[in-house]
């Protein structure tokens, strides 16, 4: 029998839908929590940024902001952001994350940047970097041309005195030598302006010779007889014509020039402090390249003869290095470093040119490179030593000057000896023509007779330098005769013609004079007594 299909009593209900308008509360919830998070992230940072000396703010300057990169992206910021300071110095960043580094920026300034984290305020201080000054003598006024010299920074004033040098430390000290004053040196700290005094000083020099300063007795002699004058300085000579050294060097080199010399200066650090106690100007005098013993010593450095292939000889016998060879100037050079730290003044070289007498078209000269030897590779080796010189002397407060003949300030050129002085001029502080009237033959500047005319010949010789030296007059600082030669006698007037045309010509602020006689016998009575 069949069964019968039954219908069931009971349904289960129907379930209920959630509202839409739950979801969308729910969807506005979660909104507004991530965007009430992310606000957490986000912060604002600003700050001023000031002169680290001065105190003062700076405008203008740049600041960099360097947002936190993994909170920068979890809140959708930038990562970094730029902006300038305003008329107080201050800057904001409405977009910053609770860690950052703020870098702060601006011209002459040290960069300076900082971390925060949780900080949101700060102040950025900046070191200056840019130190002016000035160069000034007695009156106030600018002093043109002046070395100023910072660590082994040296630059040169401009015609109104003024000198800056970037990147310069919160402390040191400024160095300064102009012809015609003396050095002076000014400490500095924290600072972005120094000016630096410096007092005229005119150098009237005599050359003592290496005999007289040997000897106790004559030594004491010359001294006592310049006692009596107005004489401010000496000329002493640290290596000379025959080669020879003539103090105890501590270069290996000059070993050979110093033994079995019996004129050498006993003891240098007795002499140069006999010299400071009286108060006087001290040069060391090195003549270059016409050198016996250096040729010997090293005759790969020596100039050859093309006919016989040995060393060649002026017309003296004198043997002489080549001049192109850089490797010989570390020589010279080193004697020249020892003289300024023993405490000379300055430094002269004189002989610096190439040969003047003898065969000179014997020669045979080495030059790097391929070159030959003519006026510009001459010149170009001249000047390149005495910038060396000036690069190497500079950093230890000395004067360089360098003797030159008193016809290179008639003639033009090199005066085939690599001699052009408007050039040297340009490396070294003084310029020291020879100006031995006796040295002029008749007819010189019109003059009949100049060696017993030597107010006129020192005349019209230093009046040919105003056109080669123009605004560099003040280098020019000349060597004159008092010494008597060929029966013509040098006495009081004929040196007193020489220092009075001198001082003439150059006024008040020239840079001296110096006197010459090979046996220092000088003519006191020609010497103004010091008042």
């Amino acid at each position: 029998m069949a069964r019968r299909r039954t219908s069931l009593s009971y349904r289960p209900p129907r379930p209920k839908r959630t509202p839409l308008a739950v979801y969308i509360v729910l969807v506005l919830l979660c909104l507004g929590g991530w965007w009430y998070s992310k606000q957490g992230l986000v912060k604002t940072v600003s700050g001023t940024v000031f002169d680290a000396y001065s105190g003062q703010p700076l405008i203008g300057a740049n600041v960099v902001l360097n947002n936190d990169k993994r909170l920068a992206r979890t809140a959708g910021i930038p990562e970094t952001a730029r902006i300038l300071t305003d008329n107080s110095g201050r800057f904001e960043f409405l977009q910053a994350t609770e860690s950052l580094s703020l870098l702060a920026q601006a011209n002459n300034y040290r960069n300076t940047e900082i971390t925060l984290s949780g900080v949101y305020t700060s102040s950025l201080k900046l070191v200056p970097t840019l130190l002016r000054g000035q160069v000034k003598n007695e009156t106030g006024a600018g002093v043109p041309r002046a070395l100023v010299t910072l660590g082994t920074r040296t630059v040169e004033s401009s015609l109104d005195g003024s000198f800056s040098f970037a990147d310069a430390p919160e402390t040191g000290t400024l160095s300064v030598k102009a012809p015609g004053f003396r050095r002076n040196s000014v400490p500095f700290e924290k600072t972005i302006q120094v000016d630096i005094p410096v007092q005229s000083f005119k150098v009237k020099a005599v050359y003592l010779a290496p005999a007289d300063i040997a000897g106790p007795t004559t030594f004491a002699n010359a001294m006592n007889g310049l006692s009596q004058t107005d004489i401010t300085g000496v000329i002493v000579d640290i290596k000379d014509e025959s080669g020879k050294v003539l103090f105890d060097s501590r270069m290996p080199t000059a070993a050979a020039a110093i033994a079995g010399n019996d004129k050498k200066i006993p003891n240098l650090a007795s002499l140069m402090k006999t010299f400071q106690d009286k108060k006087l100007y001290t040069i060391a005098r090195i003549v270059c390249f016409q050198d016996p013993v250096l040729t010997d010593l090293k005759p790969e450095w020596a100039l050859k003869s093309r006919s016989t292939g040995k060393l060649w000889a002026d017309r003296g016998g004198y043997n002489w290095i080549n001049p192109y060879l850089r490797e010989s100037w570390d020589y010279y050079l080193g004697l020249a470093e020892e003289a300024a730290r023993a405490g000379f003044d300055e430094i002269q070289f004189a002989g610096l040119h190439f040969p003047i007498l003898g065969k000179l078209d014997d020669i045979e000269y080495r030059l790097p490179e391929g070159r030959i030897p003519n006026a510009e590779t001459r010149m170009a080796a001249i000047n390149s030593f005495l910038k060396m010189a000036r690069d190497r002397l500079g950093p230890l407060g000395v004067y360089t000057s360098v003797v030159v003949l008193g016809t290179s300030l008639i003639e033009g050129g090199d005066l085939g000896i690599g001699m052009d002085v408007a050039l040297l001029a340009t490396q070294a502080d003084y310029i020291t023509p020879i100006l031995y009237p006796i040295e002029w033959g008749a007819g010189a500047f019109g003059i009949p007779n100049p060696a017993t005319t030597p107010y006129e010949l020192v005349r019209q010789a230093m009046l040919s330098a105003r056109a080669v030296f123009k605004e560099r007059l003040s280098q020019v600082r000349p060597q004159l005769q008092d010494f008597t030669r060929n029966n013509v006698p040098y006495g009081e007037k004929e040196v007193r013609d020489e220092i009075r045309s001198v001082e003439e010509w150059q006024g008040k602020d020239g840079a001296g004079w110096i006197l010459y006689n090979p046996n220092s016998k000088y003519t006191t009575a020609a010497l103004t007594a010091p008042k």
